[in-house]
């Protein structure tokens, strides 16, 4: 009779959980409706128990076993376990990931910079007027997309990743000097007279990863640690500079979208890596900011984490 109790409390919480149907004074479109539901939940009895099936997940109550009902819901599994003389109780068992998912869709954050060569503090001769206030430097990473590649028969911890991003790069400058295109078509700059509040470049580009990836223990992708390395291919979507001036306690926004010269297509490096919720990473571009002989040859390059994994 318990049991019995238990299996129609479970029912009714399915019942309330799963779409409602619309109902309509039609008969033909109530009949299809009943059909309907008929196939989203399907009750299976014999002599050891019963099953409820429905989308995503089961319910089987188990005449003959002490563990009398097992929920099952997506990769968790809800076990109501009655023991004679003891109170009933409840584990939840998490089961095992059956196909290979990578760590690439999500909200990134960090900070990029530009030098002369990969994580280099330094910029070429004649490029400091492009020094940057690495603070407010800020990258986003929007990776909305991903596709994940298994590498194994048997297990789920090794694989490729790749997908489709959207990174946006804001370089914030720390001078008086303002980006231009000079009149040989060449990027240079000029010493702003006006007081200059901020002044940044942003760039936007779409980005195509192809990483490597390995987790372990292999059994649990939210809790282990992983660790990726490869390569990737950005096509530029837009950019911008804005420039804020403050003059006499009041401010002046100038927003131009002039050709700086910038790389419209770009590839580089990338490594993430994390442990539960830290998750880290660090990229730089093969491709110089600027197209070849037009402009400083530097380097972009960006550290960061990730605050929301998909």
């Amino acid at each position: 009779m318990r049991k019995r109790i238990l299996l129609g409390t479970v029912m009714l919480g399915i019942i309330l959980i799963l779409p409602i149907e619309v109902y309509s004074q039609n008969d033909t479109i109530q009949a299809k409706s009943s059909e309907r539901i008929r196939n989203i939940v399907t009750v299976e009895e014999d002599v050891d128990g019963t099953r409820v099936t429905f989308p995503g997940g089961k319910v089987v109550v188990d005449e003959r076993s002490d563990t009398i009902t097992r929920i099952t819901v997506g990769r968790r599994q809800y076990l109501i376990i009655d023991r004679p003389g003891q109170h009933t109780s409840v584990q939840v068992v998490k089961t095992a990931r059956k196909n290979f998912k990578g760590h690439w869709a999500g909200f990134d954050i960090g900070l990029t910079n530009i030098s002369d060569a990969p994580f280099s503090g330094e910029l070429p001769q004649g490029a400091s007027w492009l020094d940057l206030n690495s603070g407010k430097s800020v990258a986003v990473g929007m990776n909305i997309f991903q596709y994940n590649i298994g590498l194994q028969k048997n297990r789920n911890n090794m694989g490729l990743v790749t997908g489709l991003g959207w990174i946006i790069n804001n370089y914030r400058f720390d001078s008086q000097f303002v980006p231009y295109r000079d009149e040989a078509g060449m990027t240079s700059y000029f010493e702003s007279t006006r007081s200059i509040e901020k002044s940044k470049l942003v760039t936007s580009f779409a980005t195509v990863p192809l990483l490597f990836e390995y987790q372990f223990p292999s059994h649990d992708r939210e809790s282990g640690i992983f660790i990726s390395a490869g390569l990737y291919g950005s096509f530029r979507l837009g950019s911008h500079l804005k420039v804020v001036y403050n003059e006499g306690g009041g401010r002046d926004k100038e927003k131009s979208r002039e050709d700086l010269n910038l790389n419209a297509f770009k590839y580089g490096a990338m490594v993430r890596a994390g442990y539960k919720w830290i998750k880290l990473y660090a990229k730089w571009d093969f491709t110089p900011l600027f197209e070849k002989d037009r402009g400083p040859e530097v380097y972009p390059w960006t550290v960061g984490l990730t605050l929301l994994q998909f």
